[in-house]
């Protein structure tokens, strides 16, 4: 029995290998060619394997877009969950600085993964099957900090609304950093002066 245990478990951990392959491949091209050039054939071309191959783990062109959409949504939503848990503190100001810090660009990965994200949620948005998980998505991510805000000791504060802008604010910015027009940590200094003002009950000056 044990044997045979290991054995489905590794047959498990072949398939999903060989799709996380698949969508490797889907992701190179969106970052160095764009979504317009994703189809089953350049995906398989860059995958090193059959179209056949690609068509077995995700039939149409739709379902590989889909998959490699939730896929790098997945990715992006584990690593602010990360950031979040490495802060080790009961102190939702840390916790806030770490999620906000990851919504910026840092090094090569982050910038290629930021990219990547960008290609697809501007894909996404004019097709309401996919556009509503970007808004499901950002909209997670604004209760969260929302709740975050919502446990400091500021008073008299919108939370929801101090959450968008803390949002809008650390995306707008990261943009920023791919066109190498702010580094990011000054990025970072403009974000955490903001969440800063919040905090402290004073909303600066407009």
């Amino acid at each position: 029995m044990g044997g045979k245990g290991a054995a489905v478990r590794g047959v498990g951990a072949a398939h999903d290998e060989r799709r996380q392959s698949i969508l490797e491949a889907v992701f190179t091209i969106v970052d160095t060619e764009g979504v317009e050039r994703m189809s089953i054939r350049n995906v398989a071309q860059q995958a090193g394997v059959s179209i056949g191959r690609v068509q077995h783990y995700f039939p149409t062109k739709e379902d590989l877009f889909a998959a490699a959409f939730a896929g790098i949504a997945e990715v992006s939503g584990k690593r602010v969950q990360e950031q979040a848990a490495a802060a080790g503190t009961d102190d939702p100001v840390a916790v806030l600085r770490a999620i906000l810090a990851e919504t910026i660009p840092r090094t090569a990965a982050d910038r290629r993964l930021f990219r990547i994200m960008q290609a697809f949620e501007t894909h996404a948005l004019p097709r309401p099957g996919l556009a509503v998980q970007v808004t499901q998505g950002y909209g997670g991510l604004i209760d969260l900090i929302a709740l975050l805000l919502g446990r400091t000791a500021a008073t008299g504060l919108d939370v929801a609304e101090a959450a968008l802008e803390l949002l809008a604010l650390s995306t707008g910015l990261a943009g920023l950093t791919l066109t190498d027009n702010i580094t990011p940590e000054q990025a970072q200094h403009i974000v955490f002066a903001r969440l800063d003002s919040f905090v402290s009950g004073c909303r600066g000056s407009d």
